[in-house]
Formats: C-alpha cells, structure tokens, sequence
C-alpha cells in the first residue's frame, strides 16, 4: 500500500515539474492562425444581375474569381468565392483606409452564365466598398455592368 501511495506522490510531483517547466519557459499555448495583412475584404457575391443586389435576394456564385481593382486600375488581390458565393481576401498595402474605400472596388472577372446559364455570358459585376469594422471591408452591393460600359 505505500509503494502504490509512493507512487501517487511521484506521479503528482512530476506532473507538478513539468506544469511549473511550462510555465517558467513562457512558452505560450497554440494560437488559432492569424491574417497578417493591412486590410481585408469579405463578402457575398450573387448569382444574378439586377443592380445592388443583397445577400437574400440570389443563391451565391460558386467558383467565381473577385478581384480588387485600385486607383490605378491593377488587380491589388483577387480571391475564388467558396460553394456558397462568400470569398475573403487578405493585402498589405501603404494606402490609407478612406483611400481604399474611396479608390477601389471589386469585380467579378467569372462570367455570369457560370452561375446560371440564363444570365449573360457577358460584362461584370461590379462593387463599390464599405469599411465594416477596423480594416474589414465588404461589399456595398454588386451590380451588372454590361460589357459595353465595363472598365475591365
């Protein structure tokens, strides 16, 4: 009965150790990942071309190629939308939050007829942006643009 209480105390004691070695170390518990990025852009893109179109109003475009478009008209980030038509983009950038918010915005490089072979196969989707929280920015509402008067 005392080896297996001697026992006991040893296994409390070394547990004891290693907790306190842990801890002494500072080695920190693991951390869920991280986007290291200056800002980011979500959001929900609409299998339909009526115009300002809102999250209820149209199944998600699947697969769909988004793209974020700046002042000087290059692609800055571009991002693939998931089954359910949400997509999420990380960048680092110099430019000021109101900056990005006023001087770019998204298109939808994917032909609609992707989505629903009814829509156009031609011209974009287009979106202005909005800053949600912090440096979360999401869309203000796509919009079909015919490729007439697209800017692509």
């Amino acid at each position: 009965m005392a080896t297996m209480a001697s026992s006991n105390i040893l296994l409390v004691v070394f547990a004891v150790v290693a907790v306190l070695s842990v801890l002494a170390s500072g080695a920190q518990p693991p951390q869920p990942r991280r986007i290291e990025a200056d800002v980011v852009v979500m959001g929900f893109v609409p299998c339909n071309n009526g115009t300002s179109m809102r999250t209820g109003s149209a199944p998600g475009f699947p697969n769909a190629l988004v793209q974020l478009h700046c002042a000087d008209g290059a692609v800055a980030a571009n991002a693939t939308t998931d089954g359910k038509g949400w997509f999420r983009m990380a960048l680092n950038t110099t430019a000021t939050l109101s900056s990005v918010a006023s001087g770019c915005d998204l298109a939808v490089a994917t032909p609609l007829a992707s989505c629903n072979a009814a829509l156009p196969a031609t011209g974009t989707l287009r979106s202005g942006l909005r800053l949600l929280v912090s440096m979360v920015f999401f869309p203000r509402g796509f919009s079909y643009v015919s490729s007439s008067s697209s800017l692509d």
